[in-house]
């Protein structure tokens, strides 16, 4: 099968195409591509020659018709490639993704999660949560029901809505996740914080300061939560060196709430909601670059959403750096790879048969075997026409070249179709890194339902940063076993979730069987956050015993010599002097 796909590769060395006059008269476009596929169905129907010199033939044919064509509706594509000098075309060595800075030496889950939503951002959730919590105050008659928060209880909330997601209850009733009687709920939830305490904070959380938020609202759309997004979109950026291949694509997010900047999708469930726009390592998965859609914002932040733009302002961290971007066909121009190109940044990217400018002969599949190749060049610009396996027609737009044109001469035809098919099939590999990314978003989704466009906002933020943290945590740790990204979740949200658990084990006025499970919860033993007072021995007098139960209310007279308490009979045991004294021994 090489010598068809070889022979149908549009070379210079193909003889010229007589056109004969009444060719000539018939300038109609339409008229010249049905006579270019009744040219191909008459070539495939002849079968006195070999199968070899037929081929030949028809490929022949096929491609002067193709010149016709572009002679006489398209100027732009040439069949001739371009001589590219300099160092783009190089094979350089582009080094794998690697965690750099802080991230090299973040070991557990929650370490990995802590470099985007680090110490800043919850330190100013915190404090804008508090403020919010202040001016709700008055409105409740007990000051415990308004208590302040802090952050280690804010990121204790963080490991309730991971952990939530991990067992698909994102979009669920909450109070199943706390229910401790029927058996529904989540032991790790409910010993760490009660529902009314979870209700209370979410209601709450704030990302800017309440008092400012109307004034700033007005300059910016994005101000309710502009600083906790930059920090986070400064963190994706900082810690990590992407590899060699980028996938540059939108990603959607549902929101059926009031929203100035909310847009009509075509795509999600609901037809309203956010569009961000990633750009994530196809090896990892990781995203090192995003950008929220904000269109008709105030200035400064009014900024230019064509494709062209966001493409350049999403690439500016790895322009220079030899890098290939694999875009989906609402960014893939020939303007933006020109552009990119002279920034030293390469482009593979599919194109709709719709686009401006392609020739016809690319678009059809009529009369072209399965894998089939045709291209045509523009500048830096390579346009691929390729039938896949169904018979359908792909279009490509690239300028990724892996040949070194000082050391390599003039390629063949059997390179020039490795090389081609090479783009094809990188493209096809890497095409669905921001889809894969979606669907990990979908699956173990950190959300709830809610009308506030900050907090919808926020929720997209944490999905995207536990997916970052994923990657490090599989960069960090080569050596081990591939951790799923439930397991991840889990071990992650548990490291939120222990230390205001152990906050609240000291709390004096919770029930002692809560208490016991918070400790078997933690490990540790009753002695580490049980400390019994030393009262003094008092003697002929009656006492409650303090390890029966209230509805027993057993009254004695005996005391314990070591801490002073009432115990009854049937909490104490009786020792000899013997005893005692080599008992006292061994504990010392």
């Amino acid at each position: 099968m090489a010598q068809p796909l070889d022979a149908q590769w549009l070379s210079e060395e193909v003889e010229e195409f007589q056109m004969k006059e009444e060719d000539v008269i018939y300038e109609d476009i339409e008229y010249i591509e049905e006579y270019v596929n009744s040219f191909d169905d008459q070539n495939d129907a002849e079968g006195a020659s070999s199968a070899t010199g037929e081929e030949n033939r028809c490929a022949t044919n096929f491609a002067s018709i193709d010149d016709a064509l572009d002679a006489l509706q398209n100027s732009v594509w040439s069949i001739k490639p371009p001589e590219r000098t300099g160092t783009m075309g190089r094979k350089l060595a582009h080094p794998r993704s690697v965690p750099i800075g802080l991230a090299k030496s973040a070991k557990s889950c929650a370490e990995c999660l802590s470099l985007f939503l680090d110490a800043d951002v919850i330190a100013m959730i915190t404090e804008y949560t508090n403020e919010q919590i202040k001016a709700e105050q008055p409105n409740y008659s007990r000051e415990r029901d308004a208590n302040l928060t802090d952050e280690t209880e804010i990121r204790a909330l963080l490991g309730v809505l991971f952990i939530a997601g991990t067992v698909r209850d994102g979009r669920e009733n909450v109070e199943y996740l706390f229910d401790s009687k029927m058996g529904t709920g989540l032991e790790a939830v409910y010993l760490t914080m009660t529902l009314i305490r979870y209700h209370f904070l979410v209601r709450n959380v704030r990302f800017d300061d309440p008092a400012a938020a109307l004034d700033e609202t007005e300059g910016d759309k994005l101000a309710p939560i502009r600083e906790i997004y930059e920090r986070i979109v400064s963190n994706c950026q900082k810690y990590v060196r992407p590899g060699r291949f980028l996938m540059l694509d939108e990603q959607t997010v549902k929101f059926n709430g009031k929203c100035d900047f909310r847009q009509f999708l075509t795509n999600v469930p609901g037809r309203a909601g956010f569009k961000f726009h990633l750009l994530a390592d196809c090896e990892t998965s990781y995203i090192s670059n995003l950008e929220v859609c904000v269109p008709d914002n105030q200035n400064p932040y009014n900024l230019s959403y064509a494709p062209v733009d966001v493409a350049m302002r999403l690439t500016e961290p790895i322009q220079g750096k030899q890098k290939t971007v694999i875009m989906g066909p609402s960014f893939t121009s020939p303007e933006l790879i020109k552009k990119l190109y002279a920034s030293r940044t390469m482009v593979i990217g599919e194109v709709k048969k719709s686009y401006q400018d392609i020739p016809k002969a690319y678009v059809s599949n009529r009369g072209r075997s399965e894998h089939s190749i045709l291209a045509a060049y523009h500048d830096t610009v390579t346009l691929v026409s390729y039938i896949t396996r169904r018979k359908d027609v792909m279009l490509l737009m690239s300028s990724f070249t892996e040949a070194d044109p000082e050391e390599s001469g003039e390629p063949d035809e059997n390179q020039k179709h490795a090389q081609l098919l090479q783009l094809v099939e990188l493209y096809s590999q890497t095409k669905t890194t921001i889809g894969t990314i979606q669907q990990m978003c979908a699956i173990y989704d950190a959300s709830r339902c809610t009308r506030r466009w900050p907090m919808a906002m926020f929720f997209n933020l944490m999905n995207l940063c536990a997916i970052n943290a994923w990657c490090i945590y599989q960069l960090n740790h080569p050596q081990e076993e591939k951790i799923s990204r439930r397991d991840f979740l889990v071990n992650m949200a548990l490291e939120l979730l222990r230390p205001q658990a152990r906050k609240r084990l000291d709390q004096k006025t919770l029930p002692r069987t809560l208490k016991q499970r918070i400790a078997m919860f933690l490990g540790v033993s009753r002695e580490e956050y049980e400390t019994v007072p030393v009262l003094e021995n008092r003697r002929d007098v009656r006492g409650r015993c303090y390890l029966c139960s209230r509805a027993r209310n057993k009254t004695t007279r005996i005391v314990c010599h070591s801490c002073g308490k009432f115990t009854c009979g049937a909490h104490c045991a009786q020792l000899c002097r013997t005893c005692y004294m080599e008992e006292g021994t061994e504990d010392q």
